[in-house]
């Protein structure tokens, strides 16, 4: 016995696949550029403990990433990627531990700051060994047009 597929699921085909394409690329979000993005010198470096052995880490800022959607009328949500060099220093054996990390982001508007929100923390853990890593902390804030975000790292010593 011979199995027949009808002629005309192949005609439909085309169409199904068309709207269900559609149907995905609806719901985009409406990207925009993204608001000035600084860190002071001052802040791209700091010095932070790890809580058990109290060794020193070096705690570096390494490239910031920003996506920027449209929010409301005039605001702006960025969608951070921050990344960080960590790196511990003159120690002859490298215990297993745990730095926290904190930096913090402020928004500005012309010479004044307008708010600033919670501090990122993240906790770092070193395995036996581990000298040095580099992290990627996600982060959210939202601005408005005009508006700026500053980042830094916060010392920990």
């Amino acid at each position: 016995m011979k199995c027949r597929i009808p002629n005309r699921l192949f005609a439909i085909s085309p169409l199904l696949v068309t709207a269900a394409l559609l149907a995905a690329c609806a719901g985009d979000p409406e990207y925009v550029k993204c608001p000035e993005l600084t860190a002071p010198e001052e802040g791209a470096e700091a010095f932070m403990r790890i809580d058990d052995t109290g060794e020193v880490v070096n705690v570096r800022l390494n490239g910031v990433r920003a996506r920027c959607e449209q929010v409301g009328e005039n605001g702006i949500s960025m969608d951070l990627s921050i990344g960080l060099k960590i790196k511990r220093l003159g120690a002859d054996e490298y215990p297993a531990g745990v730095a926290q990390i904190n930096v913090v982001g402020l928004v500005a508007e012309g010479d004044r700051i307008v708010s600033s929100p919670p501090l990122i923390r993240y906790k770092a853990g070193f395995r036996k060994g581990q000298q040095m890593m580099y992290p990627v902390v996600e982060h959210e804030v939202t601005v408005t047009e005009g508006q700026r975000l500053i980042l830094s790292l916060v010392p920990g010593l």
